[in-house]
């Protein structure tokens, strides 16, 4: 998986731990959202170690996870791959 690629995983994987935070917090007794819950957030670590690991930051504050390229590096949303949710191409399946 290219880095474009891990960072929209992350984007997708971020808002299915939001959203499914939300639902939790009116359904507390529901095991499968829970399951959920904890693969999406076991998911969403892994796929920010990863992207870390490149030597890529997800935030200004993780001095150590971007090896100096906090200045150079392309902010998230240039690229061919890269767009607002309500584009075409950041619809999934």
């Amino acid at each position: 998986m290219n880095t474009d690629d891990l960072l929209m995983q992350i984007m997708m994987l971020d808002f299915a731990v939001q959203d499914s935070a939300l639902f939790l917090d009116t359904h507390q007794n529901d095991k499968e959202a829970l399951n959920y819950f904890n693969e999406a957030t076991t998911r969403l670590r892994n796929a920010k170690r990863e992207y870390q690991r490149r030597g890529h930051a997800l935030v200004n504050r993780e001095i150590d996870a971007y090896q100096n390229d906090y200045l150079t590096a392309p902010w998230p949303w240039v690229g061919d791959n890269k767009c607002g949710c309500m584009k075409n191409v950041c619809n999934t399946q």
